[in-house]
């Protein structure tokens, strides 16, 4: 059994004289703790030494050196290189996206989602010919070959909408709900959104599988033929609430691929991140509203035994409504309420507008608004009056987004705001809660970081 003994560390010292522990360097302190019989003991020590472990005797010193107040503020500084997108931009940019795809004009629109359909009809035709190329009694004995072929090559159909161009409605589900929830868009221009890229998916979807798919004859041979005839009868008779289920981790990973795309900063980073994640559902089972509108259509064309009617009630919309489910609200909401710059930006907007209340924008209200800011009152908002007013408010936001609407609303640059340049503020503010504008006083600078 060892013997508790305080033991301090010497830096001209050999092992063995570790036990008496004569200290004699009166350089930079440490802390020793000295670990025997399960109880530690801690010693002040001025040492330098950079060993951090010493073994000598039964006994165990653990030296830690204290940091000085210079490296404390490097390391307060530092940050780790990323090769990436930071997450909180990736949801800025969807925010962002979200109001472009809701002014884009209904032809343009429609066009984009016939886009999209032709790439997921050519994925649809390519993962049918070398799943169902695959031998029935082959299937039959090993049903996870055909799926491990569908989930190695159908992500090619997101490859090709991301980097060539494409608006899909599922991706749209998790665009659209951020949007939405952000203020960026009305629920009017999402369901706008939502339907005519719905529609048009259908469309793309159809138009490919039946002129590239079915006139071509590439499927009317065994194996191909009873391949894709089961699929489409399987997904047609899919209890409803099976098929509703199936859909939420479906788009959920296909967002998530979404997500992956827009971090990485590189081709490669690009397609290895949005190729796993649609490999797991893909490879998995799910359903996907708009992979099915190309294999069902396509074996009810080779003589599935099943109907569009079936298939439209049955399983179409309730795999729409899983998927929204899944992109939408699971990892929309999620990326949003984790990452949002402007939810922020929403918390100090209203706790500065609650100053006016209901009150119109006239100059006399304004004025009331200024003068509780200007608390020297010499008719100028200093920066630390502009922060102690928040403060007294309770508003919790990062500080570099305080920096921001500092910085772009002293425009003059001389350290202050006068007047005009806080009622100019106070108005951007009120357009960006009532309409959902984006200033330059509310994005996030590029070399931030939340």
């Amino acid at each position: 059994k060892m013997e508790r003994q305080p033991v301090s560390f010497v830096h001209s010292c050999d092992i063995d004289g570790v036990e008496q522990g004569a200290n004699s360097n009166n350089t930079n302190g440490h802390n020793s703790y000295v670990i025997a019989g399960g109880d530690i003991n801690i010693t002040k020590t001025p040492s330098m030494d950079v060993e951090s472990r010493i073994y000598g005797n039964g006994l165990q010193t653990v030296i830690v050196r204290e940091m000085s107040e210079d490296e404390k503020a490097k390391l307060a500084k530092f940050q780790i290189s990323s090769e990436i997108n930071a997450m909180d931009e990736v949801e800025k940019q969807i925010e962002k996206l979200s109001m472009k795809k809701a002014h884009t004009e209904p032809l343009k629109l429609f066009f984009l989602g016939c886009i999209a359909g032709w790439w997921v009809g050519l994925a649809v035709i390519i993962t049918t010919t070398l799943s169902g190329g695959i031998p029935k009694e082959v299937r039959d004995a090993w049903p996870m070959l055909p799926k491990l072929f569908v989930g190695i090559f159908f992500p090619a159909a997101i490859w090709f909408i991301v980097i060539f161009g494409g608006e899909l409605f599922t991706g749209n589900s998790m665009y659209m709900i951020v949007g939405l929830i952000a203020k960026r868009v009305t629920i009017w221009e999402l369901l706008y959104n939502w339907s005519v890229v719905l529609v048009s998916n259908f469309a793309g979807c159809v138009a490919t599988v039946y002129f590239f798919g079915y006139l071509t004859d590439l499927f009317v041979s065994e194996p191909t033929h009873s391949y894709i005839t089961h699929v489409a009868e399987y997904k047609v008779h899919l209890k409803p609430e099976v098929a509703f289920l199936r859909a939420i981790p479906a788009n959920a990973l296909v967002c998530t691929c979404i997500l992956f795309g827009m971090s990485a900063k590189d081709m490669t980073g690009k397609l290895f991140g949005m190729w796993f994640p649609i490999f797991v559902f893909a490879a998995s089972g799910f359903e996907h509203a708009i992979a099915n509108m190309a294999y069902v259509p396509l074996g009810l064309m080779y003589g599935a035994n099943a109907d569009y009617k079936n298939w439209l009630y049955q399983n179409l919309l309730l795999v729409i409504l899983g998927n929204v489910v899944g992109g939408g609200l699971i990892v929309g909401l999620s990326d949003y309420y984790l990452f949002d710059w402007t939810k922020a930006v929403h918390r100090v907007n209203a706790a500065v507008l609650s100053k006016l209340g209901e009150q119109e924008f006239t100059e006399e209200n304004l004025r009331k608004v200024f003068a509780s800011f200007d608390e020297d009152g010499n008719g100028t908002i200093e920066r630390s009056e502009f922060d102690q007013a928040l403060a007294n408010m309770g508003v919790k936001a990062p500080r570099d987004l305080i920096d921001t609407l500092w910085t772009n609303s002293d425009t003059d640059g001389n350290g202050c705001l006068d007047f005009e340049e806080f009622c100019d503020l106070l108005r951007k503010m009120r357009d960006f809660e009532k309409y959902g504008h984006d200033d330059v006083r509310f994005q996030k600078p590029a070399n931030m970081q939340a």
